[in-house]
């Protein structure tokens, strides 16, 4: 019996036995299989799925979340688990097999569309990317992150930020010491430390020291905050407007019975609420919560003879450096901080 096998559409002479069965052949990538054995391929890839054998979107967020050293901060797994939502209620969970270039490029036109600013979405797209990074290399899967050096419109199209002068400076602080406002004392903060907004607005009471010969505030983890690394864990001391400041917060917190120096911000939101606020009330003078933290900067490298350790030790900034700078146990004292902030105070 003369049987026939069809391929690239034809059949063809295979066997002219009795025993000889009908075959069928597939070609992939330019290679004959087998129908049946292509079939059970695709059945065993369904049934694997089916399991949950493949790894989602879902699992890459639970890997993260318990990887990562500040994964067990508040703010930290809040913002994580809102862009998956944001992005899974888009493409849905994925099998991580399954999450191309094209998804990042669908989550980050969605983004835009809904009038978030470059940076925004690049803030929210780079969660994602770390996520999956984290999720890979715990998973052994070898490939990149679809959200690696995803282009954004309009990223490179920053405003300027126009150049902030001692007189801008006191401009603001006299602004700030009209009709007091929590956000105001922050700000009064902020203008002799250089700290970021969030540090003041999620410090505890406990936080700032002034039974001590010099006066400071602490920058360390709690249950709002998690600094992502060693050298934002630090002291800064207070002096001038930013102890003034300081001490009527303190007072504020402990009449209302707080354990937060500022409790109308000791929430999850409290920082983004705290700029907004700021931001507005400084918008006639084209001032930003964030130029605090510049203004102190530029008049530390003003004087030119600050070391870049010692200014980092302020700021929370590590620039890394040679070995010499992991070594040794106290690190720059308040008394050299002091010097350097007294030098520059407004």
């Amino acid at each position: 019996m003369t049987i026939l096998s069809m391929s690239n559409g034809h059949f063809e002479i295979v066997k002219s036995t009795p025993e000889a069965v009908l075959r069928r052949l597939v070609r992939v990538r330019g290679v004959d299989f087998d129908e049946s054995f292509v079939a059970e391929l695709i059945g065993n890839y369904f049934i694997r799925k089916e399991m949950h054998a493949e790894p989602k979107l879902s699992d890459a967020v639970a890997i993260y979340l318990h990887e990562s050293d500040a994964g067990d901060g508040r703010k930290f797994k809040g913002d994580v688990l809102h862009v998956f939502r944001r992005f899974s209620s888009l493409v849905g969970d994925l099998y991580l097999c399954d999450l191309r270039y094209a998804h990042a490029c669908i989550f980050r036109d969605h983004l835009l569309s809904l009038g978030l600013k470059p940076v925004t979405v690049r803030k929210q797209t780079a969660i994602l990317n770390a996520m999956l990074n984290v999720a890979f290399r715990c998973l052994d899967i070898d490939r990149l992150s679809p959200f690696r050096a995803l282009k954004i419109s309009g990223e490179d199209e920053r405003r300027p930020m126009p150049v902030i002068t001692h007189d801008l400076l006191l401009a603001v602080k006299q602004k700030l010491m009209t009709r007091f406002k929590p956000y105001k004392f922050i700000g009064l903060i902020q203008l002799n430390t250089g700290l970021r907004l969030s540090e003041p607005v999620y410090a505890r009471v406990e936080d700032c020291v002034f039974d001590h010969p010099i006066p400071h505030i602490w920058i360390r983890k709690n249950a709002l905050s998690n600094r992502k690394n060693k050298s934002s864990i630090r002291a800064v001391p207070l002096v001038g407007v930013s102890l003034f400041a300081a001490k009527r917060l303190v007072e504020m917190a402990k009449c209302e019975g707080s354990e937060w120096l500022v409790p109308q911000y000791a929430h999850y939101h409290g920082s983004n609420s705290c700029s907004a606020i700021m931001n507005k009330y400084l918008a006639d003078l084209d001032f930003r919560s964030h130029m605090f933290r510049h203004g102190l900067i530029d008049r530390m490298k003003a004087c030119n003879d600050i070391p870049t350790r010692l200014a980092e030790s302020i700021t929370g900034h590590s620039s890394g450096g040679s070995e010499f700078n992991n070594y040794g146990t106290v690190g720059y004292t308040l008394e050299q901080k002091l010097e350097v902030l007294n030098r520059i105070s407004i």
